[in-house]
């Protein structure tokens, strides 16, 4: 299995997973395969509590009583992805790689189930043996060059035994033995993983944010700004678009893609049509227990904010008939989209599993993405903040919203700093000087650095 996908990160779904364990040898093509794009986070996730406590039930007609993912009839529980995300953060440690987020631990525990699914009715692949579980994990410390002595401290220091490594690469190496049995039958293992995954029903039963991730940074970012000697720049007018050099994408920070979907009561709707006010947009499907359970949420946040902030509930491949007789017994009144070929969901908006929710501001600019299901006050925590953003930006015009101090979501996932440009001061081809600062009040101000022949 070819290694060049390493480093690259590709515009749908699958990309390096940045996780040390699988470094070097036969795993770095395997991770490879089953890793998938994660937005880009500031700072590194910490790792989930021994005591988190999952944030919803058994999926309907099941017997399980928690869950952190549903894929097809499998389940991912709480247990499975501690595990993983803590081994993940060890094994980065010791090869000195970024750690990865939760969400893309998820990714990848999601995509091995999707690729040993495909092959168990088939010729399932046989555990990997004893000798070559160790002669794999012997060949990783060889890289790292650290000793299973130091392995196994980093292990304990995270709560873990080396039988918890031992298992995972033992996973592993089935995986791998199932990618290459798949590499006999398809043309092209990227494009059949994107597709598989596509037509997969992956729900999602717990959020994967950390509330609290960035309200340091934040603050003291803001403080920082406060107290600079320079004078104030005068506010700009709202224009209610994204900088036009901004880049699209479906994460914080990035122009929001906009899409044209038909609604579920007839006519289209265009996401840029609802500039001018933040908007929320959500992926849903009636086969999808979270989802049920989240949708009364959404429907109380659209009854006390629709004024204010838009709405977009895109339902992702089924039929109207279907998620007709889910609204009408549900009660909902806000707009739904109908997504029915993916192309938004999996594609424009890279969605993984249901349900995930977009936050856009008034601009078309995200500013948080939610992986997982919403409870009311978890809504109210982003949305607040977002009208707080609108009404500073647009001054008395904005909407009147009282701060809420002790909402734990509010500073992290939904003020994305925009930073002033670095002030400077140089000798111009007249020999008189010019500075940045000399442009304030200017709208745009465009800076062009070029190397002249030396």
């Amino acid at each position: 299995m070819s290694l060049t996908h390493f480093g690259k990160r590709t515009p749908a779904l699958l990309t390096v997973l940045v996780v040390a364990v699988l470094a070097v040898a036969g795993l770095l093509g395997l991770m490879s395969q089953l890793a998938v794009s994660a937005p880009p986070t500031p700072t590194a996730t910490p790792l989930p509590s021994e005591n988190e406590e999952p944030v919803s039930t058994t999926p309907a007609g099941a017997s399980l009583t928690e869950a952190v993912a549903t894929i097809n009839d499998e389940v991912i529980t709480p247990e499975d992805w501690q595990q993983a995300t803590r081994l993940d953060a060890v094994m980065s440690q010791l090869a000195a790689q970024p750690i990865p987020t939760a969400e893309e631990t998820l990714d990848r525990l999601i995509n091995e189930i999707i690729v040993l699914q495909a092959v168990s009715p088939l010729l399932p692949p046989q555990p990997a043996s004893a000798e070559a579980v160790e002669a794999r994990i012997q060949t990783l410390e060889t890289n790292w060059q650290v000793t299973d002595e130091v392995v196994v401290t980093a292990l304990a220091e995270a709560g873990l035994e080396r039988a918890h490594l031992t298992n995972r690469v033992g996973r592993l190496l089935q995986v791998e033995a199932a990618l290459s049995q798949l590499e006999t039958q398809e043309d092209d293992l990227t494009a059949w993983l994107v597709a598989a995954r596509a037509s997969a029903e992956i729900g999602l039963y717990r959020s994967l944010v950390d509330e609290e991730l960035g309200t340091q940074e934040v603050e003291e970012a803001a403080e920082a700004a406060n107290s600079s000697p320079l004078p104030p720049t005068p506010a700009p007018q709202p224009i209610f678009a994204p900088p036009p050099e901004m880049a699209v994408s479906p994460y914080p920070q990035n122009a929001a893609p906009d899409f044209t979907l038909s609604q579920l009561e007839g006519g289209s709707l265009t996401l840029s049509n609802l500039r001018g006010k933040p908007t929320l947009i959500n992926f849903w499907a009636t086969w999808c227990p979270p989802c049920r359970r989240e949708l009364p949420a959404l429907q109380a946040a659209y009854t006390t904010y629709q004024d204010d902030i838009g709405f977009v509930a895109v339902n992702v491949k089924e039929d109207p008939a279907t998620v007709t007789a889910l609204v009408q017994e549900l009660g909902l009144t806000f707009p739904i989209a109908l997504d029915s070929d993916g192309q938004v969901s999996n594609i424009a908006y890279e969605v993984r599993g249901l349900p995930t929710s977009v936050f856009v501001d008034a601009n078309g600019v995200v500013v948080a993405r939610h992986i997982g299901p919403l409870d009311e006050a978890a809504i109210e925590g982003y949305l607040k903040p977002l009208l707080e953003i609108e009404a500073e930006e647009q001054g008395s015009g904005g909407a009147e919203v009282e701060k809420d101090e002790e909402s734990p979501l509010r500073p992290s996932p939904l003020a994305p700093l925009r930073p002033s440009a670095p002030d400077f001061t140089l000798t111009a081809a007249t020999g008189d000087t010019i500075s940045l600062q000399d442009f304030r009040g200017k709208s745009n101000v465009a800076l062009v650095f070029y190397r002249g022949h030396t």
